[in-house]
């Protein structure tokens, strides 16, 4: 296997990226007196991702707003034809790198012109919690769009949306027990600082859904908060549902595997995911293997 430093690349090449991208996701797009962030969160596996591609983006309303991160930005590697040929997952991994600064010069300029922003949050940066108030110092009105789920949930989700990637050739990762933890551990300090930024800019609204095994599988909502700031500024909070705080999310989150059935669907999961496995044996890492076995015995019927 050739070594990372072969796959090296330029702030020239970065920049090279940047513009063949720029030329198409950028045409047509025009500064917004207030401009305004789209963003989804969630663990990696909560289907946040879903939930921007097969329900937000259909709607339209979007159509003039600059997605920060597509998989296929990876493409523009000026090694990525070398990449591929090691499968998929190796291309992600080293990828990595280069997608998050041509990521970051599209976002540079996008918020600099004062575009309309489409951003994805994973929790897995604490730097994450500095963006809203940079953007609220800017006047963007934020639209949050939060997908709340216990850790066992996502974690099983990301494996299988990782086998199936290798399935179809997507560019995708197999993500670890302590990515999961560090990212619950960020997900607080993120949350209210989208709440804040919410509350700051009149019109920002934030959306709760949970996620989980059975009925939930389809994800629903769970409490919603828009935020009208009068004249003297006064904060109106509007719930059509429950409001929106982080005590709602941590309920989500916490909401172990404690019912029969849900312990029972987990169990089929991961030894449908095992199953799976079998035709990727060179590909799926062994840590995949020992979290699958691990929640089988923890959460079997004994």
């Amino acid at each position: 296997m050739p070594q990372a430093s072969e796959y090296a690349y330029t702030q020239a090449q970065v920049t090279t990226a940047f513009n063949e991208i720029k030329a198409t996701l950028f045409s047509g797009v025009t500064a917004e007196t207030i401009p305004k962030v789209l963003m989804v969160a969630g663990l990696q596996g909560s289907g946040k991702t879903w939930l921007l591609e097969k329900s937000l983006l259909p709607t339209k309303r979007y159509d003039r707003y600059i997605r920060l991160y597509k998989p296929e930005y990876r493409e523009k590697h000026p090694h990525y034809s070398e990449l591929i040929k090691h499968g998929v997952l190796y291309a992600y991994k080293h990828t990595e790198a280069f997608v998050r600064e041509v990521s970051t010069k599209i976002f540079t300029e996008a918020f600099t012109l004062n575009y309309n922003i489409i951003m994805e949050c994973a929790f897995d940066g604490i730097e994450f919690a500095t963006f809203p108030p940079l953007a609220t110092n800017a006047g963007y009105q934020f639209e949050v769009h939060i997908v709340g789920c216990t850790q066992a949930f996502a974690h099983l989700s990301s494996i299988k949306r990782a086998l199936k990637s290798l399935e179809n050739q997507e560019l995708e990762r197999f993500v670890t027990t302590a990515t999961m933890e560090a990212s619950m551990s960020n997900a607080q300090a993120i949350i209210l600082a989208c709440e804040t930024a919410a509350k700051t800019i009149s019109g920002s609204q934030i959306s709760l859904y949970e996620r989980g095994f059975g009925a939930l599988k389809e994800r629903t909502l769970r409490a919603q908060s828009t935020y009208t700031i009068a004249a003297g500024g006064v904060l109106t909070t509007t719930a059509p549902t429950l409001p929106f705080s982080y005590n709602a999310y941590g309920d989500i989150i916490n909401n172990h595997v404690y019912a029969m059935s849900d312990r029972d669907e987990m169990v089929k999961e991961c030894h449908l995911a095992l199953h799976k496995s079998q035709a990727y044996l060179q590909h799926v890492p062994d840590f995949v293997y020992n979290d699958l076995y691990a929640y089988i015995v923890k959460y079997v019927y004994r």
